[in-house]
Order: C-alpha cells, then sequence, then structure tokens
C-alpha cells in the first residue's frame, strides 16, 4: 500500500532523514519507535505532504510524492494523500468552538461535500466505537485528554481514510487516559486498519504491531516482527534504546 524510497528530509544543514526505505501492506501496523530526535514525526509528515523533501519518493496506492515535483504538483497530490491518509497528531488540535459532533462531522461536510445527515449518522457510529457517544454535545474544553484524543481519532476516521498515521498520540496523557486511547488503536487494529504509529510505548508495540522499524539519527537501522526485535535486537541502537526503557 505505501512505498518509500530513498527519502532525504533537511532543515536547513541538518539532516533529519537520511535515505529512508520502508513499506507498509495493507493491514499492517507498522510501529516506530527510537529516540526523540530520530526523524519519526518528520517522516510521517512527508509521508502525508505536510513536509517536502529533498530527495526520494513516496507511494501511496496509484499516487505519488516526489522530491522533483513542483509546489503545485506536490500541492495537488498532498491534497489527494490527504484524503487517503487520516492523522492524529500528540496535540489533540479540536476545534474549540466546536461540539464534538461538530468536529467530526466538519470535515466530510467541508472537504469530501457529503451531506450532513449522512455526516452525523457516520460520526454517531464513530463516536460510540472510540466510546465518546454520550459526549456529543460536549466542548473540547470540557473533556479529558484521552477523551479528546479519542474524538481526534473519530475525526480522523470520518474521512474514511486507508491509511491511518499516529504521531505519539498519548504521550500528552496520563497512565488512565493512555489506556484509553491504546484501547482505541488496538480495536483499529484488530478490524484490519492499515496504521502507522511512531509510539514510545513499548508493550502497544509488542501487542499490536505486526512490525517495527527502530529510528536512530534519520536512517531505519532494524526492522522486524516484534517478538525479534524485542526479544532479540541486532542493531546496538536497538539494544541501547531498549535498555533505556527497561531502566526507565
Amino acid at each position: 500500500m505505501i512505498v518509500v524510497e530513498g527519502l532525504v528530509k533537511r532543515h536547513g544543514v541538518v539532516e533529519v532523514l537520511r535515505g529512508v526505505d520502508l513499506a507498509v501492506a495493507k493491514g499492517d501496523v507498522a510501529c516506530l519507535i527510537g529516540p526523540s530526535g530520530g526523524g519519526k514525526s518528520t517522516f510521517l509528515r512527508c509521508l502525508n505532504g505536510l513536509e517536502r523533501f529533498q530527495a526520494g519518493r513516496v507511494a501511496i496506492g496509484d499516487l505519488e510524492l516526489t522530491a522533483e515535483q513542483t509546489p503545485a504538483e506536490h500541492a495537488r497530490a498532498a491534497r489527494r494523500v490527504c484524503r487517503r491518509m487520516g492523522m492524529v497528531f500528540q496535540a489533540f488540535n479540536l476545534f474549540a468552538h466546536q461540539t464534538v459532533l461538530q468536529n467530526v462531522i466538519e470535515a466530510p461536510v467541508q472537504v469530501l461535500g457529503m451531506g450532513r445527515n449522512e455526516a452525523v449518522e457516520r460520526a454517531r457510529a464513530l463516536l460510540d466505537r472510540v466510546g465518546m457517544a454520550d459526549r456529543l454535545d460536549a466542548r473540547p474544553r470540557e473533556l479529558s485528554g484521552g477523551q479528546q484524543q479519542r474524538v481526534a481519532i473519530a475525526r480522523a476516521l470520518a474521512m474514511g481514510p486507508e491509511v491511518m498515521l499516529f504521531d505519539e498520540p498519548t504521550s500528552a496523557l496520563d497512565p488512565r487516559m493512555t489506556g484509553e486511547v491504546l484501547g482505541v488503536m488496538t480495536d483499529l487494529a484488530r478490524d484490519g486498519q492499515t496504521m502507522i504509529v511512531v509510539t514510545h510505548a513499548m508493550g502497544f508495540a509488542r501487542k499490536v504491531a505486526s512490525v517495527v522499524h527502530v529510528f536512530g539519527e534519520g536512517r531505519v537501522v532494524e526492522s522486524g516482527e516484534p517478538g525479534r526485535v524485542f526479544d532479540a535486537p541486532a542493531h546496538e541502537a536497538t539494544r541501547s534504546l531498549l535498555a533505556e526503557v527497561r531502566a526507565a
């Protein structure tokens, strides 16, 4: 479903991604782990067209983002890519002036041109799926962090994405709220949703991922099934990362 080849991303003279190659099949749950600053979040932002890159290509089905595209070509391609990919950020980014229901129907109505009744029906079903059916009329300020993030997941799903991207979705949450959000993500994985997840939740990665990619210094240093990566890491960077996690 997704093929990334030779992805290079620079911020000025700093090379954040140094030739990343990675593939994700339909139905995969790919977890990206690694130390902060290793390029994981930047990688997600390049995948869905939020950031341009200096070399390489990203293919999502029959769509492509390349370094050679003009700004106008990239913008057109990125708009099409964003319709196929939903993204959930660290910050919840809900519209503060809208209710939970209004947040979820906004993009299907405004971007997809969906009728309001159909959008509301879909939103109600998704909010029920993430355990928020009883808070349709609440404003974001009335919700806990975990509740806001579950609404953010429903909002992303409302666009019917082929792939869901999660950028450390539990990093701002306490352990109980983290469990709520990871539970929703686990259910999505069980239902066959293709997902790419940047996470520090190693237990989630071990339990739910079909493949784990270890990022370090802008590269993928190791990839494999969770059991192999966590129990018999082949690369020193992975061994160091897991030792730090166990010591924390």
